[in-house]
């Protein structure tokens, strides 16, 4: 006689789409995306037409889950995909972005998705870096002035379960850096990576936090 009430949740890594999908009406959206390491994936999100908005799983794309255990790499793998996913939702006329973090097989600080949405990563000599977090030891400038420009008319929220800063003990290498592939002098090295990625872009955001908590989550994906 027992009366079943069903919650769907999620905590913002795999599943949080099918949670939503569970949970309201919602039209489930396809992108052919870059995925983690470089390969084409097909990545699902949610769109909510009468709000006009976006929830944007980063798993889909650039998720833990797309990488076989032997192939996980911290210094290569990239959030590109999580750009062009959010790129996809500005182009469907999104107002409001979702950002679900969890599950991420990336430590690159965001900096694929801000590639995937114009921003220009420079090194000294002015060439674009490649993918990865190990790119970002080349960073010497961001450029901002092909950055999408409908990202000014969009709210952002994230959904994370994690209050990590992004850099030091607690930070997104130190804590989250050995589930995806880095041994302990890597982590080390990126964790220096990141902190000048995030001086670097204080000059061209000065709110920026990377105390802020949550800027830890997904890789620096939050910071970014």
């Amino acid at each position: 006689d027992a009366q079943l009430i069903t919650c769907p949740m999620a905590d913002g890594g795999e599943g949080t789409i099918k949670a939503v999908l569970a949970a309201r009406d919602s039209a489930l959206c396809w992108a052919a995306v870059c995925g983690p390491l470089g390969s084409r994936v097909d990545a699902r999100w949610c769109w909510l037409p009468d709000s006009h908005t976006a929830i944007i799983e980063m798993a889909e794309a650039s998720g833990l889950q797309l990488i076989p255990l032997d192939h996980r790499d911290a210094c290569t793998s990239s959030t590109y995909g999580t750009g062009e996913l959010i790129r996809a939702a500005l182009d469907a006329g999104a107002q409001r972005v979702i950002l679900a973090v969890g599950g991420s097989a990336t430590n690159d600080g965001g900096a694929g998705a801000m590639q995937a949405l114009g921003v220009k990563l420079l090194d000294a000599r002015g060439q674009p870096l490649p993918p990865g977090g190990l790119a970002l030891r080349q960073l010497a400038k961001i450029d901002l002035s092909d950055i999408d420009p409908r990202l000014a008319a969009v709210h952002f929220e994230i959904a994370a379960d994690v209050d990590n800063p992004l850099c030091g003990a607690q930070g997104a290498s130190a804590i989250f850096g050995p589930q995806k592939g880095a041994d302990s002098a890597m982590i080390q090295q990126m964790d220096q990576w990141l902190s000048s990625y995030a001086a670097l872009a204080g000059k061209s955001f000065p709110e920026t936090n990377p105390a802020h908590a949550g800027a830890g989550a997904a890789g620096g994906l939050g910071f970014a």
